[in-house]
């Protein structure tokens, strides 16, 4: 089952992944996350290294999507062809961005993603092309982040070919001129906008939540792809309390 059908059963759980080494996605397959978030917009990671633990990832059965600060035509295609379940844009304030990513990540009548078989996704050429082609257009992922102030209208446009809308909220405050201040009027207001838009479009939410507590909030108001944490916050986390649990046993 793909992460697009899993989440029209549940919420599912997923993080962004950071670090580009296949230990760490075999680690984060194995605690039980359905799925990471291969950062190419601001962590340093290579196209390369992004094959290499989105193939990591497909051998442990857990999803990746791709985030990339621009959707290009060709690199969409092979993040895809490597087994990549979706790709997530930032940023998406124009209807024009949206139907960019949607037609390089659909093949025709879709779209216009070009059409190569050899890779494990088509069986390398044994499975029907036909067949294969459907599959893909079905099984691929938009995902757009929301996280700035202006919003082109009318809005539907920018959700109708999404099939997740994703809460960035740390742009989102920033852009508002509120950092940090997710609750400030103007910020829930816009949350609030999203969530009616993804409704009358039959899109999944997603966010990010830096934490559990933040996750339960986004969980309770019906989001259903929720990025919790990161890697490297998750390493950061254990390591400074295990030092502390040691210390304090040390008494230094």
């Amino acid at each position: 089952m793909g992460l697009k059908e899993k989440m029209e059963l549940q919420a599912c759980v997923g993080t962004f992944l950071k670090i580009p080494r296949t230990e760490i996605v075999e680690m984060l397959a194995l605690a039980g996350f359905d799925f990471v978030i291969c950062d190419m917009e601001h962590a340093q990671i290579s196209e390369s290294e992004a094959r290499e633990v989105i193939r990591a990832a497909v051998s442990m059965n857990m999803d990746v999507t791709v985030r990339l600060p621009d959707a290009s035509q060709g690199l969409v295609n092979r993040l895809l062809e490597a087994g990549a379940s979706g790709i997530q844009i930032p940023r998406l304030k124009r209807s024009a961005d949206i139907q960019h990513l949607y037609s390089v990540m659909k093949y025709p009548p879709k779209g216009t993603r070009s059409v190569g078989n050899a890779n494990l996704q088509a069986g390398y050429g044994s499975i029907n092309l036909v067949d294969y082609l459907n599959s893909e257009n079905e099984r691929v992922i938009t995902i757009g982040q929301f996280e700035t102030k202006e919003m082109e209208q009318p809005y539907e446009n920018l959700f109708e070919e999404l099939d997740v809308a994703f809460i960035g909220p740390t742009d989102l405050c920033v852009d508002f001129g509120v950092p940090g201040n997710l609750d400030h009027p103007e910020v829930q207001a816009r949350l609030q906008l999203i969530e009616d838009m993804a409704k009358q479009t039959d899109t999944v939410l997603g966010a990010f939540a830096p934490n559990v507590d933040a996750a339960k909030r986004y969980i309770d108001r019906g989001y259903r792809y929720l990025a919790v944490g990161g890697d490297a916050g998750i390493l950061m986390s254990a390591a400074k309390s295990t030092v502390k649990n040691v210390k304090e046993l040390l008494n230094v």
